[in-house]
């Protein structure tokens, strides 16, 4: 392949790549649609009060012994932060606009809508308010948007939510930028539930106002660096590249795997391509043109933090060039490790390791699905009542697929938002009537260990010092599958993945603990 074709190749993938990122979190068909809830709300919530009768007193009041009840009083509910009234909670469901994208001419399949990304989060408020609301409260919940291929429209999103709409609190399930977060946290004073990964400088600043499903950046990128070494990815002696960006938090984590390594003794050279600017193909362009510079250096190993959106030219390069250095994916990136992931990453990167804290579907030995974990169970079932569709593992979000033996597989149901949600309700209710930032906040970080969805081995855990909750990390490698791949043997797997198309698959099934 000439260098002129690989130019108009890469172009090529810049697109495919715009597509791919703004139809990561996006679900299924949408029966309904997505608004504020106008459900009566109540303006007192009940609490329990321990009344005690004292013995003795005048014949009309003695009681024969001292007797414990047990009464409800009802206390006054009050506006007590931004976004909460006497009777409400106002949440901005913070998604991607794929309408908008639509309108503009960028052909998505029918399923990625804007509003198949609120269902996700207003289908659980919906029942919460349906229930009585939270301590006497409904969820009044607003959908914000911004533009995934419009770098401006970040701060646009965050103006909306915290000065237009004047919310309690936004959640964003994946997808919005790492450096816009403090827009919200830190100068608008907003609290923030973030299904991913935040850099450990973000986190700091924003202090009460964000708590996050991944683990933060810096430490993803240690935990990554360590298991590529412990797991024999890495040789001892070799020459390391580093493939990262100038986006802060894909910076923060190359600064990191960097420094770990060179502590160790490795020679280390690296790449930031500028990853902040919207034009897809030319970051496509300049992680290409790495190749050549990690080859010219020597370089035997290389990691990569990028999001897939940006790496395709460099692994589509480095296959088309035959480059002699292997590499490992650090999972610090929106939706690099995840089943969407995969089946957007080309082929050339077939057999790539990743270190992530995301789960998958498969098995080591590559015999069948594995089993669903309980919590796992009814997030599939309250996704499949809410779509009126059977959904099946694997398949990612809006690419169902009809496989070579004639079956119609839906796609798998949204992971991080049915964590998060089931997290949510019981720090919302825990931070009491009294509802501040600071209070839930406090009431996140007092959850007791609990189950996870497609991630951290199946649970997860906050702490006194722990704002996140993965707490466990595994290495998994990219398989490549075409929809025409037949069923395995087995009768359950396509080339050892749940469905055909392109998979992580776990190296040995083992997980261990983050390295913090």
């Amino acid at each position: 392949m000439s260098f002129g074709d690989r130019r108009r190749t890469i172009a090529a993938i810049g697109l495919v790549a715009v597509m791919s990122l703004v139809a990561a979190a996006c679900g299924d068909d949408d029966d309904d649609t997505a608004g504020t809830d106008t459900t009566a709300a109540q303006t007192t919530a009940p609490v329990e009060v321990t009344t005690t009768a004292a013995a003795g007193g005048d014949a009309t009041t003695t009681a024969p012994s001292v007797e414990e009840t047990t009464t409800t009083a009802p206390v006054e509910l009050t506006a007590s932060d931004t976004g909460v009234t006497e009777d409400s909670i106002k949440i901005a469901m913070l998604v991607a606009d794929l309408d908008g994208l639509r309108d503009a001419g960028i052909n998505l399949p029918e399923k990625l809508t804007t509003d198949n990304l609120t269902l996700r989060w207003s289908s659980y408020f919906d029942d919460w308010n349906a229930e009585g609301g939270i301590n006497g409260r409904q969820i009044e919940y607003v959908t914000v948007v911004w533009d995934p291929i419009d770098p401006a429209s970040f701060e646009q999103a965050c103006n909306a939510a915290a000065l237009d709409e004047e919310v309690f609190m936004v959640v964003n399930g994946n997808g919005f930028r790492n450096g816009a977060i403090p827009c919200l946290t830190v100068d608008n004073d907003t609290f923030v539930f973030y299904g991913e990964s935040l850099s450990e400088s973000v986190i700091e600043a924003s202090g009460p106002n964000v708590i996050t499903l991944g683990t933060p950046i810096e430490v993803s990128a240690r935990s990554g660096a360590k298991l590529a070494i412990e797991d024999g990815f890495l040789a001892e002696g070799a020459k390391v590249g580093i493939l990262s960006g100038n986006e802060p938090g894909v910076q923060a984590g190359g600064n990191v795997v960097e420094e770990y390594i060179t502590d160790l003794g490795f020679e280390v050279e690296k790449i930031e391509v500028n990853n902040l600017q919207a034009d897809a193909a030319a970051i496509n362009l300049e992680t290409a043109a790495a190749v050549s510079t990690f080859e010219a250096a020597e370089v035997e190993f290389v990691f990569v933090l990028l999001p897939f959106t940006n790496v395709q030219g460099f692994f589509t390069e480095a296959g088309a060039s035959g480059s002699s250095f292997d590499y490992t994916i650090v999972d610090v990136a929106s939706s690099a490790c995840t089943a969407f992931g995969a089946s957007r990453t080309p082929a050339e990167a077939a057999g790539a390791p990743c270190i992530t804290t995301w789960n998958s579907w498969a098995l080591a030995d590559k015999s069948g699905i594995r089993e669903h974990n309980e919590f796992e169970t009814e997030c599939r079932e309250h996704w499949d009542a809410t779509y009126d569709e059977e959904s099946y593992p694997g398949v990612p979000s809006g690419d169902d697929i009809e496989t070579s033996d004639g079956r119609l597989l839906i796609n798998d149901f949204g992971q991080n938002e049915c964590t998060m949600v089931n997290l949510l309700k019981q720090a919302l209710t825990n931070a009491g009537p009294d509802l501040t930032h600071e209070s839930l906040y406090e009431a996140f970080l007092a959850l007791p260990p609990g189950p996870a969805a497609m991630m951290s081995d199946g649970q997860g855990a906050f702490g006194p010092d722990k704002p996140y909750y993965a707490t466990r990390v595994q290495a998994v490698q990219l398989q490549i599958n075409t929809k025409e791949q037949a069923l395995d043997a087995n009768g359950d797997t396509y080339n050892g993945c749940a469905a055909p198309v392109n998979c992580w698959i776990p190296v040995t099934g083992t997980w261990v603990d983050v390295e913090e």
